[in-house]
């Protein structure tokens, strides 16, 4: 059964029933499809949204100017100061073009596909590093072992973090989704008084990373393209952005391949169907269940629900993914399939600039895994198996296994 909101009374389709377990979303999935492609409900912060879950239409909205990322849109129902859709107005996340545009611009090139490669040999490298810790230990955490090293790792060289660091941007950032809204607040703080210590000793000597770019780039009148509170939270969006969504999907890739021993053992005999393979667990079981919140600029309609000026509009792109109008059998694992449009990075202007190296990670992180450890198995009853109590990105708390 579904909950219901104490104050407005209305469903909560992403209840804690919804985040149970890592199966039990796909069983909401298919009542949201019964229902419709738009849905009036509310979050566990009672904040009342209109939930799109239809691919069509969240194909569609991703692009549509009339959603709007900037909260002044919003008629009061947004309230939420929880990182990081709660960040200050005027970042990355709270602008639509060509604002966004000119931010956008400050991440874009280090994602081009001419630079990709150049994370390749780390990336390798950091992963045979961790497989030989697994494989001394007989096992481990597939999470906190394994999955969450690698992208972490990534994004902080990225952006030049030094390695004193990076061991407590981490904790904050593994605490901070998941906390109450008073410990979320404080880790932010706490995040962003650290990143500005880091942004102080880049500022007087500068290295060659993103962090130092962000802070050194003046326009053509010498005055910075960034202010002091753009760089901090840019840095801390970049960082979380980079490490939790790719280290989920990892973890919940894994657990997806340990469910269907039959694809696992073509995966290894075939070991070029990996991509297909992430693109199929992208679209079946990602680790980011919704898009940040958009606001109606005006009165419009989607799929024939009318919604009114300043309602809030949240993108559904992990049940999109399982729409059986899109997909058929959405609930079957099938590298084969044809059609493995999910929409997990996005669209439109908003889309991730970091999609190709997130893939990239978690293609190369679980063809290794697998590849080396032939009897890798779950340490745990799968019906032990939890996600962590954060809405947005569902990682996986843990998944233990022997290999």
């Amino acid at each position: 059964m579904v909950s219901r909101c104490p104050v407005h009374g209305l469903e909560k389709l992403m209840d804690a029933d919804y985040f149970a377990s890592p199966y039990a979303a796909n069983e909401r999935y298919a009542v949201m499809h019964e229902r419709g492609t738009v849905h009036r409900t509310c979050l566990d912060d009672h904040g009342r949204v209109w939930l799109v879950t239809g691919h069509a239409e969240v194909y569609s909205a991703l692009r549509d100017k009339r959603l709007a990322r900037p909260r002044e849109y919003s008629n009061g129902d947004f309230t939420s100061e929880r990182f990081p859709e709660g960040t200050p107005t005027g970042t990355i996340v709270t602008l639509d073009p060509p604002d966004h545009t000119r931010l956008k611009k400050m991440i874009n090139f280090t994602f081009l596909p001419r630079n990709l490669e150049t994370f390749r040999p780390r990336i390798q490298e950091l992963v045979a590093g961790r497989l030989d810790a697994l494989e001394a230990a007989g096992g481990g955490d597939l999470v906190g072992d394994y999955g969450a090293i690698l992208p972490i790792t990534i994004v902080c060289d990225v952006l030049g973090i030094p390695d004193e660091y990076r061991t407590d941007l981490k904790r904050m950032a593994d605490l901070g989704f998941g906390s109450d809204d008073e410990t979320n607040a404080q880790l932010r703080a706490d995040m962003l008084q650290m990143l500005d210590e880091i942004r102080r000793r880049k500022t007087a000597e500068p290295t060659e990373d993103l962090f130092s770019y962000w802070i050194h780039t003046k326009d053509a009148d010498g005055t910075p393209v960034l202010n002091v509170e753009q760089v901090l939270v840019l840095a801390a969006l970049t960082m979380l952005g980079g490490y939790d969504t790719t280290a989920g999907m990892i973890s919940r890739g894994a657990l997806a391949l340990l469910d269907d021993p039959e694809t696992l053992e073509r995966l290894r005999r075939r070991p070029e169907l990996f991509d297909a393979a992430v693109e199929e667990m992208l679209r079946k079981n990602p680790s980011v269940h919704h898009a940040f919140r958009r606001f109606a600029t005006e009165d419009m309609e989607i799929d024939g629900t009318r919604i009114g000026k300043g309602d809030t509009v949240l993108l559904h792109v992990a049940a999109a993914g399982n729409d059986p109008r899109r997909f058929a059998d959405p609930q079957v694992f099938d590298i084969d399939r044809a059609d493995k449009t999910h929409l997990v990075f996005g669209g439109g202007p908003h889309f991730c600039a970091g999609a190709e190296l997130a893939r990239m990670e978690v293609t190369i992180a679980l063809r290794e895994l697998f590849l080396r450890f032939p009897d890798i198995a779950l340490a745990v009853p799968r019906e032990s198996l939890k996600l962590r109590a954060y809405p947005f990105i569902p990682a996986l708390l843990s998944l233990p296994v022997t290999v």
